[in-house]
């Protein structure tokens, strides 16, 4: 087994947790890449073993390539990671739309030889947590869950059907759960708790993030749970989206209830407290229903 490199960073958390955000703060650190799902992760092999061995092996393939062509993959918008890959909802009721696509994109600093590579998938590299987590470094990122289930009500993804295809293809067990379970709202919330739950277990409790402190700290936590350099001057303002008008579709209340009733792990480190504080600020924002 190949001993454990700390300048290879594995990232991952909930969809639409603030993994995106994450990726783009880590990347503006200096001596770092952070790059947004830049993996073909459908290829990878079903073994974890093998799995793992493969993502290593993709991290000392683009680890070279940046240093020799000062180009990397990376799903990006206009060049550079964002801090969303979703617009702004329109008044048409579609589904918010997806504003990023896949290719390579420039190294726009200068690197050392031992430079930070961090890659950012969700699903997959949850999944893959027990045997990354013996070749990397992991960060995790977690939100509210209320959070999370109002934005997948927001937008045109796999969980906003209850699925979670990589996950499933690489946990057979997850994806027993999810066939099994008709309802939607069950079925996402089994997903939610299969996150925490992995997150949880898997990533050392110094490197699993909630997104709210991210954004409170404006990335300080973050770069420092990585070991990078914190920028001068002030932190870098962020503002949190939790209570966006972007999420006024879901039925809050619903959401909360099946929460309160049906989740386990996402509950540990989110306290019932929290989830109905949220709950009051979407119901009571601007232009949400009643």
């Amino acid at each position: 087994m190949a001993p454990l490199n700390p300048a290879d960073i594995v990232l991952t958390g909930i969809p639409r947790g603030g993994t995106t955000l994450a990726c783009r703060l880590l990347g503006a650190a200096a001596d770092t890449l952070a790059l947004f799902e830049p993996m073909p992760v459908a290829a990878l092999p079903t073994d974890p073993a093998a799995a793992a061995a493969a993502v290593a092996g993709y991290f000392d393939a683009v680890r070279a390539r940046a240093l020799r062509e000062g180009r990397v993959p990376s799903k990006h918008r206009g060049g550079r990671v964002p801090d969303n890959p979703y617009g702004e909802r329109a008044d048409d009721g579609q589904p918010r739309p997806w504003l990023v696509q896949e290719g390579d994109i420039a190294v726009d600093k200068p690197l050392s030889t031992g430079f930070r590579l961090v890659i950012k998938h969700n699903a997959a590299f949850t999944a893959l947590l027990p045997q990354l987590g013996e070749r990397f470094a992991l960060v995790g990122i977690v939100r509210n869950p209320l959070a999370v289930l109002a934005s997948w009500h927001s937008v045109d993804l796999p969980v906003s059907h209850g699925r979670l295809p990589a996950g499933e293809r690489l946990d057979p067990q997850l994806a027993r759960a999810l066939a099994a379970q008709p309802e939607l709202l069950l079925r996402q919330i089994l997903i939610l708790d299969w996150f925490f739950a992995r997150l949880q277990r898997w990533v050392p409790p110094s490197c699993l993030l909630r997104y709210e402190d991210v954004v409170a700290s404006g990335g300080a936590c973050l770069l420092r749970a990585v070991g990078a350099p914190l920028p001068e001057g002030a932190a870098v303002p962020l503002h949190s989206r939790n209570a966006s008008a972007q999420y006024e579709a879901a039925d809050v209340r619903a959401l909360a209830q099946a929460l309160h009733e049906h989740a386990g792990a996402s509950l540990r480190l989110y306290a019932a407290a929290e989830i109905d504080a949220l709950a009051t600020r979407l119901i009571e924002a601007p232009g949400s229903p009643s």
